[in-house]
């Protein structure tokens, strides 16, 4: 049994040095990338996982005139650490490509590849190329093996998509993103049996290209250096990266013919001498205790590769313009004072004035900060309009239940309307945290107003009566009838923040009491099963990033209310998910575009994805400053302190602070735009909650802090800091009452 022993070991030990001297082997953790020295086997190895090269045994693949052309590498060489290899692929019409790879050990189990092809040789006949590097996963597998990260696009599982969204239909089996539709250029998939996550990063990526660049025909044209990202599933599952980028089976680049449901963009470089073809990607496994942890890994990990920077604004400054943009509109007719849904830009004309109550419109709280400004500068006018904004709506939108109609129409020669419009939670959210916040500085200036805070009372009333059993709310209610309309309770988050104000200023338990049953809903149904859907009411309910801020506000709230660590818990998963939906890196405007709405020398960092199932980007995160930098506070987390000086400071990069767009005021911006298809075009318009989204969390760190720029706050002693949002904490900056 000795002897037996023995010369099983000698055979091992000859067999694994064959195989030493047949291949290289890079190592980077416990995962291995290997090269067989005859350039005719790539693989990447993990004890959980073993990938070949995309379209194995071949190691190289291109795609040229629409035909796959594979091959090997004829020269494989170790260099300083690195694995330098080079390939020669002839087309079938004598065009020779040659590719260069360098592979590197990245961080903790990943790689990197630099790739560089150039052509040789042009053969008559070949027009366009593409290159793709990917890896396969060497068992058979199913697509709901996986859960999927791709921000802005895929979270976990094709749960509540709306239909031809991309990642929806888990009957396809191609997903490539274009990545100039993705907030950072990755994607990552993780195998729920074994928590193992793969994933892939386009570094250093700069994806230019031109105006006119639309439409699912195959383009071919070197400006464009965007590429794709994303996964094959058939029998297995793969990874991949394909340059320039095509985009399908699912696209939204363009319409496709009506008898075709699905299909590709075609992008592809031209077959020239001299064409610049150079991509870097990092590859590799992160071993995960769940989805929320993969999705706060890789993203960090991508983040501390682009590094994205702060680019300074002067925050009084912003809040002066915006201040005064609610001056100049706010206009009274026949007794229903308000703003404009919409202004144009640039000419700065107003659109129709009518009036709903959050969400979009915000007119509570654009009434409170004009208030607000006016009591601590003395500015009567300002107060005198300002209440009276606020009085029409105490005095005209709730009914006897205390439910309120959200929506009203002006005129000019009668009196206002009401809309049928529901009543959804995420808007008379909005407008009772604006009419607490009007109440609350009026009563810090001395002034009592119960008749507001009556207001908020008799909605809370409604609210605890209307409240289902498990703690929920319906999305939205028949105002006139007082029964919902939708089915979905994912809103319920949206409500919460209302009701531990009202608490914080009045004391009465049933508020908290019944914050803390939507709480456990929240918790259960939407932390839980990170589901964050519904917030943005204007589009399909469909996962989105306004229902991670919703969420966010919802938790932290409780959290203060309570110091249940739960609450705080969910509240930074909340936050991990909705960072995701920012953009962290440059995606250029088209080169000979010069009629873009977003200036081209501004780097769009800091500009938000709004939901799943477009590209549409605004800057709608600049609503949540203020809560990141208390999730850096709570946390130590440096993280959530660079995503909230980003918020502070790159979401106002879209006014005309500096007067360079010649907006009719320097304190409007536009509500959205696009980052893909005519890259920076937007709607031309501003709605009120642009205004309100600058001006919300300034007054939210005045509150905490006395002082609204974080710059000049992180100079203080954390002690100091720690002291101040803790008392904040505890009162939500409100009086009591």
């Amino acid at each position: 049994m000795k002897y037996l022993f023995i010369l099983i070991s000698f055979l091992l030990s000859v067999q694994l040095s064959l195989a030493a001297e047949k291949e290289y082997v890079l190592q980077s953790g416990d995962t291995g990338l290997s090269i067989a020295k005859d350039g005719k086997r790539l693989s990447l190895q993990t004890d959980d996982a073993h990938y070949l090269s995309l379209n194995a045994p071949y190691v190289v693949t291109l795609e040229v005139n629409a035909e796959t052309l594979n091959g090997y590498y004829s020269s494989v060489k170790e260099e300083k650490g690195s694995l330098v290899c080079v390939a020669k692929l002839k087309s079938t019409h004598g065009t020779v490509f040659h590719v260069k790879d360098v592979f590197t050990p990245d961080a903790e189990n990943h790689f990197r590849i630099d790739r560089e092809v150039t052509i040789d040789k042009t053969g008559k006949g070949d027009d366009y190329f593409n290159s793709y590097f990917g890896l396969t996963l060497q068992r058979k597998t199913q697509i709901n093996d996986f859960e999927f990260f791709v921000p802005g696009i895929w979270y976990r599982n094709n749960e509540s998509l709306r239909r031809g969204s991309l990642a929806s239909d888990y009957t396809d089996n191609y997903f490539y993103f274009r990545e100039d539709r993705l907030p950072l250029p990755l994607v990552s998939a993780r195998e729920k049996a074994s928590g193992l996550a793969i994933d892939m990063i386009h570094l250093n990526a700069n994806p230019e290209t031109f105006y006119g660049e639309n439409g699912v025909n195959r383009i071919v044209d070197e400006r464009m250096q965007f590429g794709s990202l994303g996964f094959t599933e058939t029998d297995s599952h793969s990874i991949l990266f394909v340059f320039p980028g095509i985009e399908g089976e699912t696209t939204y680049v363009g319409r496709l013919p009506e008898q075709k449901r699905k299909g590709f963009a075609y992008r592809s470089h031209p077959v020239k001498a001299g064409i610049k073809h150079v991509y870097s990607l990092t590859f590799g496994f992160n071993q995960t205790k769940d989805f929320p942890d993969l999705v706060e890994t890789v993203w960090k990990q991508a983040w501390n590769k682009y590094t994205p920077a702060v680019h300074k604004v002067d925050v009084k400054d912003a809040y002066e313009a915006s201040i005064e943009v609610l001056d100049a509109y706010l206009l009274n007719l026949n007794g229903a004072p308000g703003w404009p849904f919409s202004v144009y830009l640039p000419n700065g004309i107003a659109r129709a004035y009518n009036y709903q109550m959050g969400f979009i419109g915000f007119q509570i709280s654009n009434a409170y900060f004009l208030l607000r400004k006016g009591l601590e500068t003395d500015n009567k006018e300002y107060v005198r309009k300002a209440s009276e904004v606020v009085d029409f709506w105490v005095n005209n939108s709730q009914l006897e239940s205390g439910i309120v109609r959200p929506w009203a129409d002006a005129y000019v020669d009668r009196k206002a309307t009401w809309r049928d419009y529901e009543a959804y939670m995420r808007v008379t959210g909005g407008g009772m945290e604006g009419m607490m916040g009007a109440w609350n500085t009026m009563r810090k200036h001395g002034i009592d107003k119960p008749e507001w805070l009556a207001y908020c009372k008799n909605f809370a009333g409604w609210l605890i009566r209307t409240q289902e059993k498990d703690g929920s709310f319906y999305l939205r209610y028949d105002w006139r009838t007082g029964k919902p309309t939708h089915d979905s309770k994912y809103t319920t988050t949206n409500i919460i923040r209302f009701l531990i104000e009202l608490y914080s200023a009045t004391q009465d338990k049933q508020y908290l009491d019944a914050a803390l049953k939507a709480g456990e809903f929240s918790y259960d149904f939407i932390h839980h099963d990170y589901l964050y859907v519904g917030g943005v009411i204007d589009n399909p309910n469909v996962k989105d990033r306004e229902s991670g801020q919703m969420a966010i506000y919802a938790f932290l709230a409780l959290y203060d209310a309570t110091g249940d660590a739960k609450w705080k818990e969910a509240a930074i998963q909340a936050a991990r998910y909705t960072e995701t939906f920012m953009f962290a890196y440059h995606v250029p405007m088209a080169a000979n575009d010069t009629l873009t709405d977003f200036p081209k020398d501004v780097s769009i960092v800091g500009q938000t994805l709004i939901a799943t199932g477009h590209s549409a980007i605004d800057n709608g995160l600049a609503f949540s400053s203020f809560q990141y930098y208390r999730l850096y506070l709570l946390t130590r987390d440096t993280h959530f302190l660079e995503m909230a000086k980003i918020i502070q400071n790159n979401t106002l990069s879209i006014m005309d602070l500096d007067g360079d767009m010649r907006y009719r005021y320097r304190g409007l911006l536009t509500e959205c735009f696009n980052p893909q298809s005519n890259r920076g075009h937007s709607v031309r318009q501003q709605l009120p909650w642009n205004q309100a989204s600058i001006l919300e969390p300034m007054h939210r760190f005045m509150d905490a802090f006395g002082e609204w720029d974080i710059d000049v706050i992180e100079q203080w002693p954390m002690k100091k800091r720690q002291e101040m949002i803790e008392r904040y904490a505890r009162t939500q900056g409100l009086e009591k009452e």
